[in-house]
């Protein structure tokens, strides 16, 4: 009997060794698990950064191109500009559609050129252009 009283307690202590054991490694999974979730936050959280400066990178890149543009588009408005001053004299009337865009053109052409774009009435143009 006594045997068994002895056999009985180590059996009980073993249990609760177990059960320690378990416990703790309840605690530690626990542990584990928390651990995890915040390196995937960090993970996550990263993600973000980085998305929101490639996002930014991008937007600066859009702006440099954007102004790029309109530097390339005021150089070549001046070109323009030069081309027609120094030689619109000699090709009035030759020129083709588009290349005097506005009354602002035709005034710094000169009088000749004011003259030649004038708007015309029906009237005149048929006394102008269509014989009788």
């Amino acid at each position: 009997m006594e045997e068994e009283e002895e056999y009985r307690r180590q059996i009980m202590e073993k249990f609760a060794e177990d059960d320690r054991i378990e416990q703790m490694n309840a605690q530690k999974r626990r542990m584990k698990q928390l651990e995890h979730k915040r390196a995937v936050e960090e993970i996550i959280q990263h993600r973000r950064d980085q998305h929101k400066l490639e996002h930014e990178a991008e937007l600066a890149d859009r702006e440099r191109e954007k102004a790029e543009a309109r530097r390339r588009a005021e150089i070549i408005e001046e070109e323009r500009q030069k081309l027609l001053a120094a030689h619109a004299k000699n090709v009035l009337g030759y020129l083709p559609k588009g290349v005097i865009r506005d009354n602002d053109d035709i005034a710094r052409l000169g009088t000749a050129y004011a003259d030649a774009y004038a708007p015309t009435s029906r009237r005149d143009f048929e006394a102008q252009y269509i014989v009788e």
